[in-house]
């Protein structure tokens, strides 16, 4: 199973914190080992309280660093050895995958208050079947997340991946293009090519885009945020750096808020005809029928504000900003 790090929380606060510090001209290997195994700590720290499952945010910020690791993988995959990266890069989306379904009965279980206050006040009693649907898929997800975590394919992945991590310099450069270059350059070529991509392909979007661009774009701005948070903010210094990241976080809020209104409504979904049995499962379908015309309608509000966040990420003073920065 996936080992705790000698620093695993008792109790209490989920680990999150992260102060790697880099300088420009590191080699850029040596930074990425450095940031992927600050984040490997954070998964490990938090591994004991997802698997106990009474806070909530223990899994979320496991799930983050697994994220956060994934992209460096990505976009610095040149400083890797390029037999060995493939498989990490399967083994993280897989403990990704692993932990999903968990995380978003956490969300659901959560938001349901929430939801329920998007009804009109008379029918919102009639939702109240729905809420033991959800505790008992809660139930079931995270029993199948502790079968993933516990497991000898995760505890593999970690000792492995230490081990890559330790000896990543090490391995010969001939084949790792970007291993002896400076951090500095190659994160700076990495979050301006991000940046382009995000502002041509946002722009390319509008109110009839699928759900499913919307969200590619919404994975962009993660990678581009955890670039600036990782890397950036280290090499560059907070003052050019954080606008960027303020401005990235009002296009993810509003496509994070797309997002969301769109997995609830394929839950809803999911759990009508198993609602429909239940004790008042009838009335409880047709206020769920209703929740999802306002979830479709918030949707498509956030698809109309999505623009104008747009615009101050991809305006020319943000754009000149970048360019004077990381071109």
């Amino acid at each position: 199973m996936i080992g705790a790090s000698d620093s695993t929380p008792a109790g209490g606060v989920a680990r999150a914190k992260f102060d790697v510090e880099l300088a420009y001209d590191q080699r850029a290997d040596a930074a990425a080992a450095q940031v992927l195994r600050r984040l490997l700590t954070v998964i490990l720290d938090n591994r004991e309280g997802a698997l106990d499952g009474r806070d909530p945010e223990y899994l979320h910020q496991l799930r983050i660093a697994v994220r956060r690791s994934r992209t460096v993988q990505r976009q610095l995959r040149r400083v890797f050895p390029a037999v060995e990266l493939p498989g990490f890069r399967s083994e993280f989306r897989w403990l990704q995958r692993a932990t999903g379904p968990a995380r978003d009965y956490d969300v659901h279980v959560e938001d349901f208050d929430a939801l329920a206050a998007m009804l009109p006040e008379e029918i919102r009693p009639d939702l109240r079947p729905l809420r033991p649907v959800l505790a008992h898929g809660r139930l079931a997800a995270h029993a199948q997340m502790a079968r993933a975590l516990t497991s000898r394919r995760a505890s593999e992945l970690v000792g492995d991946w230490e081990r890559l991590l330790e000896s990543l310099v090490e391995h010969p450069v001939e084949e790792r293009p970007d291993a002896g270059r400076p951090i500095g350059e190659v994160v700076a070529g990495r979050i301006h090519r991000v940046y382009l991509r995000i502002v041509q392909r946002g722009g390319a979007i509008d109110d009839s885009s699928s759900a499913e661009e919307y969200h590619e774009l919404r994975k962009m701005g993660k990678e581009l945020r955890y670039l600036l948070e990782l890397f950036a903010l280290s090499v560059f210094g907070a003052e050019a750096v954080r606008p960027l990241i303020a401005s990235l976080k009002g296009v993810q809020d509003t496509l994070g808020r797309h997002q969301d209104r769109e997995v609830q409504i394929a839950l809803l979904r999911a759990v009508a005809d198993e609602v429909a049995t239940l004790r008042r499962g009838p009335a409880a379908c047709l206020a769920m029928g209703v929740l999802i015309d306002r979830l479709r309608a918030d949707e498509l509000v956030a698809r109309h504000a999505f623009a104008e966040r747009l615009v101050e990420l991809a305006g020319p003073q943000r754009r000149a900003s970048v360019e004077a920065t990381f071109a």
